[in-house]
């Protein structure tokens, strides 16, 4: 659960990068905040990032829904087939992405605060005027393409890792019932 929120800790981590902290609030600063927030199409960029994760999340649903012990028996004897547990995937996929999206206000509302509290009323505008040039736009345009060509690579990164640190996992937890752990 905790590697799900990781992107959303990371996306809402990203504005804070103002090197000094804005004036008190004027009033309208929040609605430019907002304003601004509304540009950067946040929905679209978090339904990418937990599309993502899907497949882990239904999966992890799959094996508790399996494992529970108060689960209804006609639940686990769906679930000992790999149809069944498809099927019952695609539903978790399903609930979960919409249980996602109905909290998307509030996660652009808290964007908009961390703008909001991380730069000044000028600095917002700059950022929207950018955003508005055809460079700006064409950032937005290009960012889920972008996104996704980041997103294989890491995800081909982390297969390599894995694969190189997988034998030594094994190593170590091998030597742990021996004696000869190493570190």
């Amino acid at each position: 659960m905790m590697r799900m929120l990781a992107p959303l800790a990371l996306l809402l981590a990203t504005p804070a990068i103002a090197q000094t902290p804005p004036a008190a609030d004027a009033g309208g600063r929040i609605e430019t905040a907002r304003t601004l927030v509304g540009k950067l199409n946040i929905d679209r960029t978090l339904d990418f990032q937990f599309s993502g994760l899907m497949p882990l999340v239904s999966a992890q649903i799959v094996t508790a829904m399996q494992t529970a012990p108060d689960m209804p028996q006609a639940v686990k004897t769906r679930l000992a087939t790999p149809e069944g547990q498809q099927q019952v995937g695609a539903i978790a996929t399903e609930e979960m992405m919409a249980a996602f999206r109905a909290r998307y206000p509030a996660i652009i509302e808290a964007a908009a605060e961390e703008y909001r509290r991380n730069f000044s009323e000028s600095e917002l505008k700059a950022i929207i005027a950018f955003y508005d040039s055809p460079t700006g736009k064409r950032l937005l345009t290009l960012q889920p393409q972008l996104q996704q060509r980041l997103a294989e690579a890491g995800k081909a990164m982390g297969r390599e890792a894995g694969m190189a640190a997988f034998p030594k996992i094994r190593a170590r937890v091998e030597a742990l019932d021996t004696g000869k752990a190493k570190k």
